[in-house]
């Protein structure tokens, strides 16, 4: 089975299932989470890019890389004799890494319109998630691709459905209203769901914090952790301004909407 389809049938399956969980351990401070109509038909969109990105980008920058990482030929036959739990840890580990960069850098002033798409949501479900730009997508994949390239994982079939897993998982739930216990503590190591709805947050000063993907270390580490319990007020969701969908979309230059003249 080609693994677009594997991924579209693991984004399925996972998302129905972190659904059926926010619908009954929902977080009490943010009510239920409907799913807008613009990303009911922008999910197709947004599946259609990423699949591209993922048959088209991915094998360019897989091929990029490898040329790349001649000169550490050595370290490359190292790591290959690593066994596969070894490298997928070493995998999310340095992929997140690099992750929380990109994302803190497309939350400056001089790439905020290449993510803005994605902070538009006013409500986060399994749907939400996949808001983005074109260049949006290509900053959250880059960062694993490169890494997988790395460490070997383009040529190891069990870790490809590991990874998938441990990505779908973190994608649906960090984006569902899902209600995660010991939550606080969890989030001196992994990302959780109250956290990265803080990211979410309408006002800038909370929104620019929690840019990790999985682990949370980095932005403890860098001084960007925000604890929900010290939000005083967890929503709104969204943004502030109206952009027009179009300039969202293409990423160029935000609009905002003009108000209709009566």
């Amino acid at each position: 089975m080609p693994e677009v389809a594997v991924r579209l049938i693991a984004f399925i399956v996972v998302g129905v299932a972190v659904w059926a969980l926010a619908q009954h351990f929902p977080m009490e401070e943010y009510g239920k989470q409907q799913v807008e109509p613009f990303d009911r038909w922008f999910l197709v969109i947004a599946l259609a890019l990423a699949g591209g990105v993922d048959e088209v980008f991915a094998p360019l920058l897989t091929s990029l890389t490898k040329h790349l990482y001649q000169g550490a030929a050595g370290t490359r036959q190292e790591v290959a004799g690593w066994s596969v739990s070894t490298q997928v840890l070493a995998y999310l580990i340095v992929t997140d890494f690099l992750g929380y960069w990109a994302h803190r850098l497309m939350h400056t002033p001089a790439l905020w319109r290449i993510h803005a798409l994605h902070h538009s949501a006013r409500s986060l479900n399994w749907f939400s998630g996949m808001r983005g730009s074109p260049l949006h997508m290509l900053f959250v994949l880059a960062p694993g691709v490169l890494v997988a390239s790395l460490f070997l994982l383009t040529e190891s079939r069990s870790a490809f459905f590991v990874l998938l897993f441990i990505e779908m998982a973190s994608q649906h739930l960090t984006h569902s209203n899902v209600r995660l216990p010991f939550a606080r503590q969890l989030e001196w190591l992994l990302v959780t769901p109250r956290m990265h709805f803080i990211h979410h947050h309408r006002e800038a000063r909370y929104g620019n914090s929690n840019y990790g993907f999985y682990f949370s270390i980095w932005d403890h580490l860098f001084g960007t952790y925000i604890d929900a319990d010290d939000v005083p007020d967890k929503g709104p969701l969204g943004l502030v301004e109206n952009y027009t969908r179009t300039s969202l979309f293409l990423g160029l230059k935000l609009t905002e909407e003009t108000p209709d003249k009566r």
